[in-house]
């Protein structure tokens, strides 16, 4: 049983209200989950406190009045909001990062160091020797960044559209958390 399943079945599991299977099968979440352990204890709290509570009396006719214009006055909480731009740079941080490693683990970092060092100790002649070495590799290495690049641009139409579509119930599920 899941915690989802099992929440809102302890209301009635501490009024024993359920079927057999249903308390044996509560009763084993319960002895391995110490989440809804803690909110069984929670509700056998408030039952205590509701058994022992005084009557409130009369409740005002004002009363939904009263409890509207709190809830229309109390401060929202600030929603923390994460930039777009942010997780976008992440990815392309990361992606590069791994093309950039990936590359230098098939030449190796040895090699890579070498042809530097000779590109600095023999002038033009090491260039050329350089770029002859790396020609054959620069096709796949163009490859690669296209792909990167492509992959970008699909993950960007997809990151696009799935916000637009998304944004009007994002709005309307934090409306209703921000006033709780």
């Amino acid at each position: 049983m899941r915690c989802s399943s099992c929440e809102p079945l302890l209301d009635d599991y501490l009024e024993a209200s359920l079927s057999r299977r249903q308390m044996r099968d509560v009763t084993l979440h319960l002895q391995s989950c110490p989440a809804c352990n803690a909110l069984l204890e929670e509700l056998r709290v408030v039952d205590a406190l509701l058994t022992t509570a005084r009557s409130p009396g009369r409740v005002g006719s004002d009363f939904t009045a009263a409890v509207v214009s709190a809830t229309a006055t109390a401060p929202l909480r600030p929603s923390r909001r994460i930039a777009l731009w942010l997780p976008l740079l992440a990815y392309l941080f990361v992606a590069w990062a791994l093309l950039a490693f990936a590359a230098l683990d098939a030449h190796g970092v040895a090699g890579a160091a070498g042809r530097l060092a000779a590109w600095g100790e023999g002038g033009l002649a090491a260039i050329s020797a350089g770029l002859r070495a790396v020609a054959p590799a620069t096709g796949v290495a163009a490859a690669a960044v296209t792909g990167v690049l492509l992959v970008d641009l699909l993950l960007l139409a997809v990151i696009v559209y799935g916000y637009r579509r998304l944004r009007p119930v994002l709005n309307v599920y934090l409306a209703r958390g921000s006033r709780s």
